[in-house]
């Protein structure tokens, strides 16, 4: 992480292309999520590394989360910068080539940046029990024992850690998107649920 983490939420930047369809998608679902585990634990923000600026989000990525688009009306596109990377204690990319971007970026964040399938994956090769009880401290450990366990939790094929890119394809490709980000999205919120009822703390 950027620095040591007090009392502040837990920064977490997703970030796509042009942060019109995959990123802000996965933004509200996982802030919507963490929010009602932990209602101030947790700032969600996302960034496009070629972000449409001032944009809104896609009509049709908004008609996918439902009732929940409304709380994010006003969104618009951002660009990704270095600085806003700086900012973050984890960032979430939604392919690998983001990543990579994310880096050249800000090569320093290495340890605390994953593609947003993978960083799900990789939950499960950690010990809930072995983390602290402390939110804080807890996601200060959490973050270099998964990229620890990177090389050996491989998947055979690395593309599947990807989310497709719906820009401009049909209903049927948006759909595709959800199904590949809602359960990565999911197990990050059980993973947060179970800890907060495993390892109860002051937060």
């Amino acid at each position: 992480m950027n620095q040591q983490l007090g009392p502040l939420p837990i920064r977490i930047l997703i970030v796509c292309t042009g942060n019109i369809c995959r990123s802000p998608y996965a933004e509200a679902l996982l802030a919507v999520g963490l929010s009602a585990v932990d209602a101030s634990g947790f700032e969600v923000r996302s960034a496009g590394t070629r972000a449409l600026r001032g944009h809104p989000m896609d009509a049709t990525t908004a008609s996918l989360l439902g009732p929940i688009a409304e709380a994010f009306a006003g969104f618009t596109a951002t660009q990704l910068t270095a600085d806003f990377v700086a900012r973050q204690d984890v960032v979430l990319t939604l392919t690998r080539e983001h990543r990579s971007a994310v880096l050249r970026l800000r090569p320093e964040a290495l340890r605390q940046t994953f593609s947003l399938r993978e960083f799900a994956r990789l939950l499960d090769t950690v010990d809930l029990a072995g983390l602290p009880r402390q939110r804080s401290a807890r996601w200060e450990e959490l973050l270099p024992a998964l990229a620890a366990n990177r090389t050996s939790a491989r998947l055979p094929d690395p593309a599947e850690d990807d989310v497709v890119d719906p820009f401009g394809q049909r209903p049927e490709v948006f759909r595709r998107m959800a199904s590949q980000i809602v359960p990565a999205v999911e197990r990050i919120i059980a993973f947060e649920r179970t800890a907060s009822r495993v390892a109860p703390g002051p937060w």
